[in-house]
């Protein structure tokens, strides 16, 4: 049997505002203005967390943004009103219930996503979708991301079987790494690459892949 293991965010879920747009949306729901570089010293200091696995990016980003532009509000405030913005952001891809409904009958089902704990299991539970997964592989929890073979590896390890597929939406990040330790590759995109095991236009084309 084969294990097929899912993306989150761009393949279950899609975000329907940019990041910028969220912490826009952040910072005025708490009243707080803008300031000359303030976004960009944000996503600079995320990034350096979450490339560290820090279990608390947001917190930790947004902490260091109060600090230096002198905020009115603290870290752990602004970091939680910036994650519900996303979450509020963020929809149910169209055929994610179908197809998982229709796959947890003959497969074991895993959700592998670059991201913070909290974050991607509300994510899950906001749009009925932990219930179908055997394994919730986040990259913070894990501490290490995707591409990283580990990551993928720690996945096979998790649920062991004869086979694994893992289906995303970024070639580089997710597709072409998860074959490079023998997972099938399935990679939804509207263009064609042959790098990739398979590629689909929509999730309604994952169970004849598997097959």
């Amino acid at each position: 049997m084969t294990t097929c293991y899912f993306d989150l965010d761009g393949t279950l879920v899609r975000h329907t505002a940019s990041f910028e747009e969220m912490f826009v949306a952040a910072r005025e729901s708490l009243g707080i203005p803008d300031r000359d570089g303030l976004h960009d010293s944000y996503v600079t200091a995320f990034l350096d967390y979450f490339s560290a696995c820090n279990d608390e990016p947001y917190r930790a980003a947004m902490s260091d943004i109060c600090a230096k532009f002198d905020l009115p509000t603290d870290g752990e405030t602004f970091a939680d009103a910036r994650i519900e913005t996303e979450l509020e952001r963020t929809e149910l891809v169209s055929g994610a219930h179908e197809l998982l409904t229709d796959l947890e009958t003959d497969h074991t089902l895993g959700v592998l996503t670059n991201g913070v704990g909290r974050v991607q299991r509300e994510k899950l539970r906001r749009h009925g979708l932990s219930e179908y997964f055997d394994a919730e592989i986040i990259s913070c929890e894990v501490g290490v991301n995707k591409p990283d073979a580990e990551i993928f590896e720690l996945a096979r390890r998790e649920l062991p079987d004869d086979a694994h597929a893992f289906v995303a939406d970024d070639l580089e990040r997710d597709v072409l790494p998860a074959q490079a330790v023998g997972f099938t590759g399935i990679w939804i995109s509207e263009t064609d690459d042959p790098q990739a095991d398979a590629s689909i236009e929509s999730l309604s084309s994952v169970r004849p892949v598997l097959a």
